[in-house]
């Protein structure tokens, strides 16, 4: 970094009083993502998303991190499977240490009518590291009096803001705001309109920071916190520079997956779907295409294909989308069943139990294993 760039980012910013020299790292990946670096050098990775799906931008490659925490099982928010395989993965409330840098997790409710799937978790993550204390606050909905007792006073509030509203409404933004009184307010979760177009469901925030007073637009995606601000602030960073819009081949992938949605709803236009669904994942070879293909082999009667097309996936699963891995599971598993090779069925329900929390998954497997 240039002693220029370096003194920019140290300026940029006042926060709250920390021991002498002591300083905090603030780094903005994109989405609801970012790394709190403790004065230590203890990286805390917090929700990373999945690169490929719905935000239209990739998740950057090689990001170190010694912890990774994740508020909820949204494939926006838990891709830690970019992370260093090395580094912990904290999913569930508990107060947890790491050298110099502290982390607890506060029981929290996600907003509705999203998360019903897995029981509308969400866990509000508290990190404490040279003198600051810092909240992330994943997808939350209304804050409830005891999460707000148990986050106490906040030094920089982390929370979803975006001009649809599609997580926060302006009155709780501003209620929880009113509650936990941050020096320092980030923004997160909306639609970043400089790298995509997408997700047409988020909007942005212009609309939000025009009503806001005190706006540091720093132009950074990273700042070091040292003093608090005269007055609050709300602060603007920019999405790394590591963080690119998606290639086009993810884009035509996608659109012949609408194209296939499209086709599948005629039964004489079966095969014709089945077509853009193997044309998808031949351009992208995700977890997302490939169990979508092998779902409508299923559907179609092809079940050997079907068989023939998770497999591979399965065999190197895990480094791009846990859901979609533990759906494909779920569905081999099935296939598996119906050819009786229960065995091969088990072991698949198995880590399903093991790695997904989603509650029509998990029924089915344990509908199959029978009591533990």
């Amino acid at each position: 970094m240039s002693r220029g760039i370096a003194a920019a980012l140290s300026a940029a910013l006042a926060v709250a009083a920390s021991p002498a020299g002591a300083q905090v790292r603030i780094e903005y990946v994109a989405h609801a993502s970012f790394v709190v670096e403790s004065p230590g050098g203890v990286r805390a990775l917090v929700d990373p998303y999945n690169g490929t799906r719905w935000l239209g931008y990739s998740f950057p490659a090689r990001l170190d991190a010694d912890v990774v925490l994740v508020s909820h099982p949204h494939y926006d928010h838990d891709a830690s499977y970019y992370a260093p395989a090395q580094a912990p993965v904290l999913r569930a409330p508990g107060a947890y240490a790491f050298s110099d840098l502290s982390v607890t997790g506060i029981a929290g409710r996600h907003a509705e009518p999203w998360g019903q799937e897995f029981g509308g978790t969400n866990t509000l993550w508290l990190i404490e590291t040279g003198g600051l204390r810092i909240a992330h606050l994943g997808d939350t909905g209304p804050l409830s009096e005891a999460s707000l007792r148990a986050l106490g006073t906040v030094d920089v509030l982390m929370l979803p803001v975006d001009d649809q509203d599609h997580i926060l409404k302006r009155a709780e933004i501003l209620a929880i705001r009113s509650a936990l009184r941050p020096a320092v307010t980030v923004p997160m979760h909306y639609r970043l309109a400089e790298l995509t177009r997408l997700p047409d469901s988020l909007g942005t925030i212009d609309g939000w920071l025009a009503e806001q007073r005190n706006v540091v637009r720093l132009g950074s995606h990273a700042t070091v916190l040292r003093e608090r601000p005269a007055e609050p602030q709300v602060l603007l960073l920019s999405a790394s520079p590591a963080v690119k819009p998606w290639p086009r081949e993810l884009f035509e992938a996608f659109e012949h997956r609408s194209r296939a949605r499209a086709l599948a709803e005629k039964p004489e236009s079966r095969e014709a779907a089945i077509a853009e669904r193997r044309r998808a994942a031949e351009l992208s070879p995700t977890a997302l295409f490939v169990f979508e293909l092998a779902r409508a082999l299923a559907d179609a009667g092809r079940e050997a294909e079907a068989v023939g097309v998770l497999e591979p996936l399965l065999a190197g699963a895990g480094g791009d989308d846990w859901e979609m891995t533990a759906r494909a599971r779920d569905l081999l598993a099935g296939l598996y069943a119906r050819r009786g090779d229960r065995e091969r069925a088990a072991q698949q329900y198995r880590l399903v139990l093991r790695d997904e929390p989603r509650h029509e998954l998990r029924a089915r497997a344990e509908a199959f294993l029978g009591p533990r």
